[in-house]
């Protein structure tokens, strides 16, 4: 009890028992959770308890602005990027109808396709290019834009009327807020009243494009939400916006970048100090003016020399070499550097770093698990849920208003890329085990290796043809699956087919 608690409890006991009662209660609730308890170590720790939006908003364009900077500027934060973009979309998420069968199932797969392949209103890339270049965004800055472009057709359109545009989210006017009718603006986001996203307030051109954007204003245009694709991963309920994958590991890739350059400064300077002259002579005077001053003088006291050269040594003078520097553990910390960026970013050390020196065939495999779950969660949870499907819905729209659907009623199926096996003959096994226990399809193994099922059945006749054409004129094949037996062909068919071939050897010899 302190001073207070004295004269309250002497004044009002009651009072004064709640008072103490209260402070009890706090002091073990303080105890059950070292993180709530306050005292010299927790001091300087503040922690606010503001909403997602409001810390984001603080630092959103600085934090931004420092990953872009960190990717041009350090192979560690591009390696991470990229890495993260190629995980999660690599060469490409297929689409393919599902629902529809034969003709129409041909058709409407032929029309995706080639949409697919001119649906950049840069016409710089394809659907897997622009998905790619979405994801890399969200990764380095912390979201992507995708604006649905509608496409002008006189009723003889071949391919959907329909381009995508990929933006960063600097097009997004943060100084447009208040109130509108209806709803509100925040930060360039336009609300409902019951505060869902209504439109998004766009500059014309990039405001870092000094040029364009002298030449196209600086004044933002409405545009409805559902003409907008707002790519980022929600980490918090009631997150609007999202921030770059280096946003918990800038401060540590930056300090990274401070150790290198204070070692390579360190073992410069270390270089250039060769050796120390010194002279037993008290009245050699380096660097004195001898008509000026008294004693002797000789040169500047400091020489300029290049590496591994010493220009003078005069009598009674002696050197000291200066000795090289120890390493001074530069790989230890760099890699504890490296680690904690990667566990910031979500990747795995060896990604990052490449460096694989530390870990051994079953170490990797079983480390990769939490980074595949990871990946595959955005792969679905945020790709392939807010990406890919708005905008085959879209698709679906312009195509059936430009009359290039058979059908309507048809839904999308999408597989994202498998990840690259480490073993690839096991892997092969476990294909096939999975695929004759009816865990997997074969269309879902096809896709996943970032093909069209039907374009790839269509494909694969065509080579079984070529190839009976050729095996009559006497060539020989092993890959044709219409020859196989059931069973494990390793240890059954493969093996008698093995001892045929061998007995064939005997005789012939």
């Amino acid at each position: 009890m302190n001073l207070l608690d004295r004269t309250v409890g002497w004044f009002n006991p009651e009072a004064g028992f709640r008072r103490i009662s209260a402070r009890r209660a706090m002091d073990l609730q303080a105890r059950a959770y070292d993180g709530a308890r306050r005292d010299h170590r927790t001091a300087s720790w503040v922690t606010p308890g503001s909403s997602a939006n409001l810390e984001i908003g603080g630092g959103e364009e600085l934090v931004r602005n420092r990953a872009r900077d960190l990717v041009r500027n350090s192979g560690y934060a591009q390696q991470i990027v990229e890495t993260y973009a190629d995980s999660v979309v690599g060469t490409g998420i297929v689409g393919a109808p599902t629902g529809v069968k034969g003709r129409n199932a041909k058709t409407i797969a032929a029309g995706w396709r080639a949409w697919t392949e001119n649906c950049d209103f840069d016409d710089d890339q394809d659907l897997n290019g622009l998905i790619w270049a979405a994801v890399k965004g969200m990764a380095e800055s912390g979201a992507a834009l995708i604006r649905f472009r509608r496409v002008a057709f006189d009723g003889k359109a071949t391919i959907a009327p329909l381009k995508l545009q990929v933006l960063e989210p600097d097009f997004i006017d943060t100084m447009k807020d208040g109130a509108v009718t209806g709803g509100y603006i925040d930060r360039g986001i336009e609300y409902d009243a019951q505060g869902r996203k209504a439109a998004y307030w766009l500059f014309p051109s990039h405001p870092g494009d000094m040029a364009s954007f002298r030449l196209r204003g600086m004044v933002s245009e409405r545009v409805p939400a559902d003409e907008v694709i707002y790519l980022y991963n929600k980490l918090r309920p009631g997150q609007d916006r999202g921030m770059p994958i280096l946003a918990p590991a800038i401060m540590t890739l930056q300090n990274l970048r401070g150790y290198f350059e204070a070692e390579l400064v360190r073992k410069r300077t270390a270089a250039c100090m060769v050796g120390f002259i010194t002279s037993a002579d008290e009245e050699l005077k380096i660097g004195v003016d001898t008509e000026a001053g008294k004693g002797k003088g000789y040169g500047p006291q400091k020489q300029r020399m290049e590496p591994g050269m010493l220009t003078r040594l005069l009598p009674g003078e002696e050197i000291s070499f200066n000795p090289p520097l120890a390493d001074a553990g530069i790989d230890a910390m760099a890699a504890q550097y490296l680690r904690e960026t990667a566990a910031a970013a979500g990747l795995m050390y060896e990604h990052v770093s490449g460096d694989f020196s530390r870990i051994n065939y079953s170490s990797f495999r079983a480390g990769g698990h939490g980074f595949r779950r990871r990946m595959e969660r955005i792969q679905w949870h945020v790709v392939i849920h807010k990406l890919c499907r708005p905008i085959a819905q879209r698709y679906r729209e312009a195509a059936q208003a430009a009359g290039l659907l058979p059908v309507t009623t048809f839904g999308w199926r999408w597989t994202p890329p498998g990840f690259i096996s480490v073993d690839p003959y096991k892997d092969a096994q476990a294909d096939l085990l999975n695929l004759r226990m009816g865990k997997v399809t074969l269309s879902q193994l096809v896709e996943e290796r970032g093909y069209d099922y039907l374009e790839f059945l269509n494909q694969y006749a065509s080579d079984l043809k070529e190839a009976e054409s050729a095996i009559a004129k006497g060539f020989m094949f092993d890959g044709d699956p219409r020859k196989a037996k059931g069973g494990d062909q390793s240890a059954t068919s493969g093996g008698a087919d093995k001892k045929k071939t061998d007995a064939a050897d005997d005789d012939a010899a």
